[in-house]
């Protein structure tokens, strides 16, 4: 006949409570960390982010001599940023500046 005998474990709780505070301590305070980091980031939308992208002329000249470019995706209407120049569709141009209150590219050409 076998005898089972007790096993008494003996914890101390002491030291996993202040490990255990301590690790959310220091996940909290990383996750606070990358917060303020990602406000203070400058901002990766709108139209000033776009100088100096590229993209393909979709569209030529059209209405009020304006194109359309597709710049990551979207399209927008462009403008050459040097009078006299004519934009074909299949070219590649780069955003140069953003006239004021309207949104219209402007853009140079790209020599391939």
């Amino acid at each position: 006949m076998m005898l089972i005998l007790p096993i008494e474990i003996e914890l101390n709780l002491l030291p996993m409570i202040l490990t255990g505070g301590g690790l959310i301590l220091l996940l909290g305070l990383i996750q606070l960390y990358l917060g303020l980091k990602a406000q203070n980031a400058p901002d990766e939308t709108g139209e000033l982010t776009m100088l100096g992208e590229t993209g393909p002329i979709v569209k030529a000249s059209s209405f009020r001599h304006r194109s359309l470019v597709e710049i990551r995706g979207e399209l927008w209407w462009c403008r050459p940023s040097a009078p006299g120049i004519i934009l074909s569709k299949g070219d590649i141009v780069e955003v140069v500046d953003i006239e004021d209150d309207s949104m219209i590219l402007r853009v140079r050409l790209i020599e391939i």
